[in-house]
């Protein structure tokens, strides 16, 4: 435990870049695949490494139990945060630029901010509610591409409007967490909505006919679906469960969200030479402004 609290700064920026690395996988899966089957895949191998967490806990027996009050809310986790907000984050890659959706992405503690007050009664300080003026004006920048008149005519880019739809999905698949998280450990609550998500998508992904797809599935779409699997959705998660114990809560959700579209922007570049714009570039500093204010602890 001494080495990790001598890496413990350094845990949030390896969380974030493995969550980085899935938006360029997603890239390269959907070339190839649909946005259920893609989900159905990656949660089915993000499901059996969740598990094998599961199982080496002191007490798995505890972590695996569940009331039967709860299962509902289980399922909705999986309807929302697994197959609703990884459908739009999927469909997204193949309509707008990489960096867009992880700029975009970045919006979520903010609307889950603002939904928190609105529907359980979490209390934001007025500085809060600047911070959520300045990430919005910063997706508004983004969508618009500078140009806020373009809202009057609604013509914005589709695949920024559909990862719009899985930042709402997240958000109340966090609202859901938030409430469960009374009575189970993050791991318990991330393995059920796995495994909730997975027995869904078996149903959904059945319209893509997705044994077909598989049949013909390149090396690089492979790779990328074992990354999100085993990197962005087994290993990311532990580092970023290790990041709250020895950071915190705020200060680890602050660098994720922070740095997560700054390497996705970086690793475009590499993968797929997509550039980065001056309204891009503009449009995350106002959203990561935001966040860092909605973030930091209430001050009496």
């Amino acid at each position: 435990m001494a080495s990790l609290s001598k890496l413990r700064g350094f845990l949030p920026v390896l969380t974030s870049l493995l969550f980085a690395g899935s938006f360029i996988a997603g890239k390269y899966t959907t070339v190839e695949l649909g946005p259920l089957t893609t989900s159905l895949f990656r949660y089915i191998i993000a499901m059996g490494v969740l598990g094998l967490f599961m199982l080496c806990r002191a007490q798995p027996a505890k972590a695996i139990a569940v009331a039967r009050a709860d299962w509902g809310a289980m399922l909705l986790l999986g309807t929302f945060g697994v197959v609703g907000y990884h459908y739009f984050f999927f469909s997204s890659l193949r309509y707008t630029a990489t960096a867009n959706t992880a700029i975009i992405n970045a919006f979520n503690p903010v609307v889950t901010g603002v939904m928190a007050a609105l529907f359980i009664g979490e209390r934001l300080t007025r500085r809060q509610y600047g911070g959520i003026f300045l990430a919005l004006l910063g997706v508004l920048t983004l969508l618009t591409q500078g140009n806020l008149t373009t809202l009057l005519a609604l013509q914005l880019n589709r695949g920024d409007g559909l990862m719009l739809c899985a930042v709402l999905c997240w958000v109340v698949y966090s609202l859901i967490i938030k409430q469960l998280s009374q009575r189970y450990s993050g791991l318990t609550i991330t393995f059920y909505a796995a495994v909730a998500g997975v027995g869904q998508l078996l149903v959904l992904a059945a319209a893509e006919r997705w044994w077909q797809q598989v049949a013909t599935l390149s090396l690089p779409a492979l790779i990328s679906i074992v990354y999100m699997g085993v990197a962005a959705s087994g290993v990311a998660y532990l580092l970023f469960n290790l990041s709250i114990q020895q950071v915190g809560p705020t200060r680890t959700a602050s660098v994720v969200y922070s740095l997560v579209p700054i390497f996705v922007a970086g690793l475009a570049w590499l993968f797929f030479r997509e550039q980065l714009t001056a309204t891009m570039v503009a449009s995350m500093g106002l959203i990561l402004m935001g966040i860092n204010v909605v973030l930091s602890p209430s001050k009496n």
